[in-house]
Order: C-alpha cells, then sequence, then structure tokens
C-alpha cells in the first residue's frame, strides 16, 4: 500500500505541473505578455514560470519521499569517471538536433522572444538577459522530464514505462516547435527528430544517472540557434 500511494504521488506531482504549465501559459499568452510588452520581462515570467511548476513540486516530492540527496536524484552530479562522457554525449546529442534545424529551417521565427518585425530585429538585452533566459528554459525541460520524471519513473517501474512516459511528456513540450518544423521538414520528420532526441537522451540519462550533459547541449542549442536568427535567417 505504502508504494501504491507513493506511485500515486508520483503521478499526482506531474499532474499537477502539467496542467499548471498548461493554465499559466494561456495566462501569460492572453494577459501578462500584453501587459508587459517586454521581450526581457516575457523570458523572466516564463522562466519563473517553470521554476514554480516544474522544479519546486519536483524537489518538493523528492523530499517528502526522504530522498538522501536531491541533486543526485535529479541527475545533478557526475558519476566516477563519466564527465567526459557525460558532457561529450550531450552536446553531440544536441549539435545533431542544430545541424538539423540548420538543413531544415522553419518557416517561421523559433523564438518569439525575437519577433518584433523581423528575426533579426534584436537589441543588447535580448543577448545579455533573454539568451541566458531561454538556456535556463532548457534545461529545465531537460531537468524536469529526464531528471525527475525519467530517473523516478525508471527506479520505480522498470526503463521501459520510464521512457514511455518520458517521451510523452517530452512531445507535449515540444509541440510548438514541431509545428515550427513541420512545413520545412513535414511533421513525419519533426516527430522522427523529436523521438530520436527523447529516446537517445533517455538512453544517455538511464546509463549515466546524470542530465548535466543533457541540459548543456539543450543550452547550447537555443545559443546557436539565436545566433542563426541575429545573422542569416530570414523567415
Amino acid at each position: 500500500m505504502e508504494n501504491e500511494s507513493r506511485n500515486d504521488g508520483f503521478i499526482a506531482v506531474i499532474l499537477f505541473s502539467v496542467a499548471a504549465a498548461g493554465i499559466l501559459y494561456l495566462i501569460q499568452q492572453y494577459w501578462i505578455d500584453p501587459l508587459l510588452d517586454s521581450r526581457p520581462l516575457s523570458a523572466l515570467f516564463r522562466t519563473l514560470r517553470m521554476l514554480i511548476v516544474y522544479v519546486i513540486p519536483a524537489i518538493w516530492w523528492l523530499k517528502r519521499n526522504n530522498k538522501e540527496n536531491t541533486f543526485n536524484s535529479l541527475g545533478l552530479s557526475f558519476q566516477k569517471g563519466q564527465r567526459v562522457f557525460i558532457i561529450g554525449t550531450g552536446l553531440a546529442l544536441y549539435t545533431i538536433a542544430l545541424a538539423v534545424f540548420m538543413l531544415w529551417p522553419p518557416q517561421s521565427c523559433g523564438f518569439t522572444f525575437w519577433q518584433v518585425n523581423r528575426c533579426t530585429d534584436t537589441v543588447l538585452s535580448d543577448w545579455f538577459f533573454t539568451l541566458p533566459l531561454i538556456c535556463i528554459m532548457a534545461m529545465i525541460t531537460d531537468l524536469w522530464t529526464r531528471g525527475f520524471v525519467l530517473l523516478q519513473a525508471a527506479d520505480k517501474w522498470g526503463d521501459r514505462p520510464a521512457i514511455l512516459l518520458q517521451n510523452s511528456l517530452w512531445m507535449i513540450l515540444h509541440l510548438y516547435e514541431l509545428e515550427l518544423l513541420a512545413p520545412s521538414m513535414s511533421w513525419f520528420g519533426a516527430i522522427a527528430l523529436a523521438l530520436f532526441l527523447g529516446l537517445i537522451g533517455d538512453l544517455i540519462a538511464l546509463r549515466t544517472r546524470s542530465v548535466v550533459g543533457l541540459m548543456a547541449g539543450h543550452a547550447l542549442l537555443n545559443v546557436g540557434w539565436a545566433i542563426s536568427l541575429a545573422t542569416w535567417f530570414s523567415p
């Protein structure tokens, strides 16, 4: 019974995060952003929103279930002798994603924070404030879907159910990116890319019990794509 209640609590906190994320997204989209009328402030609000709906509930659940080391439980550590492998595989995986973006660029600007009249309309605050926040948001995505959902689900139910659960959430969280990529590489290609990143990333996280390299790679993807938007990309 104790194990079942813990499973129920785990699913409940995931459902809470997904529901809260959807509700707060709509609130920001239709009420907060028009009031802010600022890309940096919009990025800051989105970052805080992700911390509140993803990171804080995950830490609360881990503490509630007496996890000895929250950082280790979330994959925020390196196994002995695997530092280079962890960082290298994470960067390599998302470099592949960046290459795909370059070969099949979306038909519209990839970051809403960069959109005013053209994707190249950027200011210094975009580079020194907005872009770092975008990278933090990307890292939170890996931290929550893999560090929390995947690793905890694998401990409870095994690798296959954990991978299925994580990839379901991964696809939901990347619907916007799929919509951007579909016109240039088809829905099949966009979904195939998302599944490739999801599955390979999961295998890396499960093998190493670390998401540090994946978080770094996801941030690198956003930096690389932002640079391309500001230099050569035109919708």
